[in-house]
């Protein structure tokens, strides 16, 4: 499979904003256009922070969900979080980090531009001299010309829009992936199980292991449940199962073995080189239990979800046709 890994230019903007501040305490304040839906997004943002800024994690506040204060940003969707907003993060950083390596290398009476920044501190590269971050802070605000240590930027990814024909580099970033998947299939019953699953993906730059796994295991179960289970039933414009006693969703004992295997490359475009990931794991997973399933019974079994009363139909189908061919 393939799919979008850096958002998709289906709007005039796919861009983010952020507003970048740094308190003259030394605590960081990222005002950012992205939403956090529970895909980690506020803790890889500050992680960014953190590495860039020399920051402990614990100093950093992401604010999302001020629509009246926040930037910019097109939504939750195409597996963009990370890189768009990352992005645009990164932007604003590149530019605060201009402010406080002038005022430093006032302070430390030495280049501007050789600096690192760690442990709360900015150090020279050329004399290794450092001076704390808060204090700089300080230094200008409480200095003429009395500024603030404040950033804003927004990033457009370069994204362009589908042709009459439906061509067209849509994603800033594309991710690959395959899916190998073994079933048991109990020809009594028809009920249909899923062993393990082996998921290999491309994502870039690995930013968070833990969050990245749940992306990858939230993806995969979406597209079991699509294969097996989940199936919205209507009749003369009604939903027959509208509440989770009837729509069947899988729960933790239905969660197969998930062996995820992360194929690390450097994407050029993306924030230290990572893509989107989370949409990505449910594209194969359905098509891989048919093709299993298929496999097992040497039945073509492809109308979802593949419940038991389709798959003893498939069956009794099978064997009647034998009959009748004999």
């Amino acid at each position: 499979m393939l799919h979008v890994g850096g958002g998709a230019k289906i709007y005039r903007s796919d861009g983010c904003g952020t507003t970048l501040k740094i308190d003259p305490y030394g605590y960081c304040t990222i005002i950012t256009g992205s939403n956090e839906i529970g895909q980690g997004s506020e803790t890889v943002l500050a992680m960014m922070a953190s590495e860039e800024l020399g920051i402990d994690l614990k100093r950093i506040k992401v604010i999302n969900t001020d629509t009246d204060i926040k930037p910019w940003d097109v939504g939750v969707h195409a597996s963009r979080t990370s890189f768009v907003a990352g992005n645009s993060l990164l932007g604003a950083i590149k530019i605060l980090k201009e402010k406080l390596n002038k005022k430093a290398g006032e302070l430390l009476k030495t280049a501007h531009s050789e600096f690192e920044y760690d442990g709360g501190e900015i150090i020279s590269n050329k004399t290794k001299e450092h001076i704390a971050l808060d204090k700089v802070v300080r230094e200008m605000h409480f200095s003429e010309p009395n500024e603030l240590a404040i950033a804003s930027f927004f990033y457009e990814p370069t994204s362009k829009f589908q042709d009459k024909e439906f061509k067209g580099n849509v994603s800033g970033s594309y991710a690959f992936a395959a899916q190998a998947i073994e079933v048991e299939v109990d020809t009594y019953t028809g009920n249909v199980r899923v062993l393990d699953i082996y998921v290999a993906q491309d994502v870039g730059k690995v930013l968070n292991p833990l969050l990245l796994g749940g992306q990858i295991e939230g993806g995969i179960l979406q597209g079991v449940g699509y294969a097996l289970t989940e199936e919205l039933l209507m009749h003369e414009g009604k939903i027959l199962n509208s509440n989770f006693h009837n729509y069947k969703m899988l729960t933790a004992a239905d969660i197969p073995n998930i062996h995820f295997f992360p194929i690390e490359t450097n994407d050029k475009e993306g924030p230290y080189g990572a893509k989107g990931v989370g949409e990505a794991p449910l594209i194969p997973t359905a098509a891989a239990i048919a093709n299993a399933v298929c496999n097992a019974l040497d039945i073509e079994v492809i109308d979802l979800p593949i419940t038991p009363e389709k798959v003893l139909r498939a069956i009794a189908e099978k064997k009647k046709l034998k009959k009748e061919i004999v």
